[in-house]
């Protein structure tokens, strides 16, 4: 990519510096940006408007940019500047951000940046994905990591305690406790904690890829968190739960991907339920390799929010201008992780084709081969953002978030 500009300039300097130098360059460059009116906000109105139907249905595309993140986001910026499309996230989680060498502060104002680099101005939306607790033990950590990255700029935060459960309990209520415990004790303190940021938060129930979610597990996991939660605390904003689908997408032995399953009629009852509790909506996770055909039935399912990852990547990796002699070394080199992106237990057989475990492996790409994706040649990385563009207006379009730019703004420069 030229770097003719000065934000490119920065931009540039900001992610090739040594990861500790990082946070301070993302810091001063994120002060500038608030200079030119680009600021991180927070969603919680927007996402209560839609909560009482004061807004026509809608699903809020949230973008994991695991890397090249500038150059991706500019793409991504490309096309919501040209639709006056919005809201929409670029979010990260600790996962994606530890295997790929990428710092919070940094990934904010990267997309910050690239905002103001195709000529926007106003609120962007940055969240912090997964933010997975798999034990009590980890909570203090969780916490810890939630509060820097609030700090950097990520107004919304989506915790994951879906892992804690109780299986000697046959109640819901009972089986569910432990999540709703840990949920609401992260709830409260990093409300508490930011008292003067109006944070969008969301728990889950229920794992993804594991057994679908019913409405009493959404009903009896949310009542035991209101239980939990302190007096004048404000419980979640909205809630992930499990539909069918699988982070990564299904890929079949020939490296062609299958239909993802999805089952739009429970994500529809669980975004009814979730209202009904006084939440926004229901958010799905998983979901970058759907059709577009199923992308668009989300926003009339009560699904205000939709997390897309896979895809991203997939367009990187699998476009014909990505040097070939880089893709190859990438295959040689990455072996099967035990960790997918998210968090999530990767699992294999033996009958798992090539083609199988290089695409279950290669998130680790982005860490691993960082200094050569940041130096692709314009002749690569332009074709690469034209078709992440492309893809980008075609979610706007199916999600139903195109032209609201301007109405953003407003539900959002109150409280920022």
């Amino acid at each position: 990519m030229t770097a003719d500009h000065p934000l490119d300039l920065r931009a540039g300097a900001l992610a090739m510096a040594p990861l500790a130098q990082r946070p301070a360059l993302a810091t001063a460059l994120q002060a500038d940006l608030r200079t030119v009116g680009v600021y991180p906000a927070s969603l919680r109105s927007w996402y209560q408007a839609l909560g009482r139907g004061d807004l026509p249905p809608m699903t809020v595309p949230a973008f994991n940019v695991r890397g090249l993140t500038y150059a991706l986001g500019r793409a991504i910026w490309r096309a919501a500047v040209a639709r006056r499309a919005g809201p929409f996230m670029f979010e990260l989680a600790p996962s994606e951000a530890s295997t790929g060498g990428q710092a919070f502060e940094e990934f904010a104002a990267l997309a910050l940046a690239a905002a103001a680099r195709e000529g926007y101005q106003g609120p962007v939306f940055l969240q912090g994905d997964h933010f997975g607790v798999e034990s009590p033990q980890e909570l203090d950590g969780v916490l810890a990591l939630a509060r820097r990255v609030i700090s950097a700029g990520f107004n919304q935060l989506d915790i994951d305690a879906s892992h804690l459960f109780d299986p000697e309990r046959s109640d819901l209520a009972g089986f569910h406790a432990p999540n709703a415990r840990a949920t609401a004790r992260m709830t409260a303190e990093l409300r508490r904690g930011q008292a003067e940021i109006r944070l969008t938060l969301g728990g889950a129930v229920g794992e993804i890829g594991g057994r679908n979610t019913t409405v009493a597990d959404l009903t009896a996991f949310y009542q035991e968190l209101l239980e939990s939660i302190p007096a004048g605390v404000a419980p979640l904003d909205k809630i992930s739960a499990q539909t069918g689908t699988m982070h990564g997408g299904l890929i079949q032995a020939d490296g062609t991907l299958g239909r993802m399953p999805v089952d739009i009629d429970l994500a529809a009852d669980l975004g009814r339920q979730a209202r009904a509790l006084g939440l926004g909506g229901l958010v799905q996770h998983g979901a970058s390799t759907l059709s577009l055909a199923d992308l668009a039935r989300l926003p009339k399912a009560n699904v205000i929010e939709v997390h897309l990852a896979t895809q991203v990547q997939n367009i990187v990796f699998d476009h014909p201008a990505f040097p070939a002699n880089l893709l190859e070394r990438m295959r040689e080199r990455l072996l099967l992780t035990e960790r997918g992106a998210e968090g999530d237990q990767v699992t294999e057989t033996d009958t798992s084709s090539e083609v199988q475990r290089f695409y279950r492996a290669r998130w680790t790409a982005w860490g691993l081969f960082r200094t050569e994706l940041l130096a692709l040649p314009e002749a690569a990385l332009g074709p690469i953002t034209q078709s992440l563009s492309a893809w980008a207006a075609d979610i706007f379009q199916a999600l139903q978030v195109e032209g609201y730019a301007d109405q953003v703004r407003a539900y959002t420069a109150e409280e920022n």
